[in-house]
């Protein structure tokens, strides 16, 4: 079958107003947990109804067996005793097909709403509209009523969201609108009917970046979250590439029998240059073992999307993968499946795990510690990041919060060699740090975390 009837059929399952399978068995609903900053939430509660996980190392989740149709997907934790929460609107679809959406929490004492009505050019409401919040880690997602009415609550206040309002056959409407703690912020739509005007071009740049990190997560009682998004971020700058991308994880559930690394979990990023189009529907995402072999993996449909990450169980190390975007429009493509031209083929090769060595586990060290980490082939450098205290979400939405205390110096080395003596400041007597070690390749695409390691200084 063809590559525009294959993404027909995800159309007509995804883009149909109640369609999402009808009910049992649905599907499983993949994702990630945030807060507003785009920082991964490890250890958070997400459940729709009494099915319900916790989220991972890196902030994701799989909820599995959700009835079909649309189904709210809630995410809560607590910090420093206070409850943080956040809820996001997902159409769950029978098959094999895993939509994967990012709920962003925030404190609940402090979030806002946005409320309104999606009409279109006769003035009749529009039922089953899609109204996306965009947020740095995702967009939210709220479906309009009957009555054309929509409602997206819990979101972080004190934030200039951008806001789209979308459906089949229409152009879309976009809005700046700012949210106060406890307040509900008005914003109506008219959309205005559409003919096909030609697919869209494709994005014109396309950046990948592959990261290895462990999959266990860590310090889940005290609600920790994720180093590696913050780590994922400085890269990211040092790269050049946007520190917190509006983005959407959309991922589609292997058919293959490989899985990830034992200890580990691999992830791909997709940047590309964004651009507003009245018509654009979302994205169609290809990938291949060959620049000439591309097939889609997802379809994305969020018009505020800047980014994508394939965090598919079947990519493996050492393997390469290709990758091009096509952008979608709101009456071409639900009409007939056509895509637009595909933006330039990136690729990505994830480098196999890396394991800190020395010191770890706790172990009481004198003097400077010298640590010793695993080698990885094709790594042209490593850097050891360390931390006079775990780095949790409360601390990372500080502006002092938990950042490395060295830089510089023996932090950084190059490959082969897999040690490197401390030259940072005097490390306290009886203080437990805690230290990550990062592989990177020359170009900046291809990373490997370690898992975090303490020790004690006698």
């Amino acid at each position: 079958m063809g590559r525009a009837y294959w993404f027909l059929m995800i159309a007509i399952i995804l883009l149909l107003p109640g369609c999402g399978g009808g009910g049992p068995p649905g599907g499983d609903i993949a994702g990630a947990v945030t807060d507003v900053d785009g920082n991964a939430v490890a250890g958070a509660t997400v459940y729709v109804g009494s099915n319900q996980t916790r989220s991972l190392q890196n902030g994701s989740f799989i909820l599995r067996g959700v009835g079909g149709g649309y189904q709210t997907i809630h995410a809560t934790t607590t910090i420093a005793g206070h409850t943080w929460s956040g809820q996001t609107v997902v159409d769950v679809a029978s098959g094999d097909l895993t939509r994967t959406v990012t709920v962003v929490i925030s404190d609940d004492r402090f979030q806002g709403a946005i409320a309104g009505t999606v009409i279109d050019p006769n003035g009749f409401a529009i039922e089953g509209a899609k109204v996306f919040v965009g947020q740095n880690a995702g967009s939210t997602l709220a479906i309009t009523d009957r009555n054309g009415n929509y409602l997206v609550d819990h979101l972080p206040s004190g934030v200039t969201y951008t806001v789209t309002a979308s459906a089949i056959g229409f152009l879309n409407d976009t809005k700046q609108v700012h949210v106060d703690p406890n307040v509900t912020s008005a914003a109506s739509f008219a959309l205005t009917a559409a003919s096909f005007q030609g697919t869209i071009p494709g994005p014109t740049s396309l950046i990948a970046q592959s990261w290895t990190q462990p999959a266990s997560i860590s310090r889940a009682d005290d609600r920790t979250r994720s180093l590696y998004d913050a780590l994922r971020r400085y890269y990211r700058r040092k790269r050049g590439l946007p520190d917190g991308p509006v983005a959407r994880r959309i991922e589609r559930k292997s058919v293959s029998s490989r899985t990830w690394p034992s200890g580990a979990m691999i992830e791909v990023d997709l940047f590309w240059d964004y651009q507003s189009y009245p018509d654009l529907l979302g994205y169609a995402i290809d990938r291949g073992r060959s620049a000439g072999t591309l097939v889609g993996i997802a379809l994305l449909r969020d018009p505020l999307a800047a980014v994508f990450f394939d965090a598919d169980p079947a990519l493996t190390p050492d393997l390469t993968y290709y990758y091009d975007v096509r952008r979608l429009d709101t009456v071409g493509f639900p009409d007939n499946g056509a895509e637009g031209s595909p933006s330039p083929v990136a690729s990505a090769t994830p480098f196999r795990p890396i394991h800190a060595q020395s010191p770890s586990g706790g172990q009481s060290v004198s003097g400077n510690p010298v640590f010793v980490w695993t080698s990885v082939p094709g790594a042209a450098q490593y850097q050891v990041f360390l931390f006079d205290r775990f780095p949790d979400l409360r601390s990372s939405t500080d502006p002092n919060g938990v950042v490395t205390i060295w830089t510089g110096g023996n932090s950084t080395v190059n490959a082969p060699a897999t040690s490197t003596v401390y030259d940072g400041p005097v490390l306290t007597r009886g203080q437990t740090y805690y230290w990550v070690v990062v592989a990177s390749d020359a170009a900046g695409n291809t990373y490997s975390a370690s898992e975090i390691e303490r020790f004690t200084v006698r």
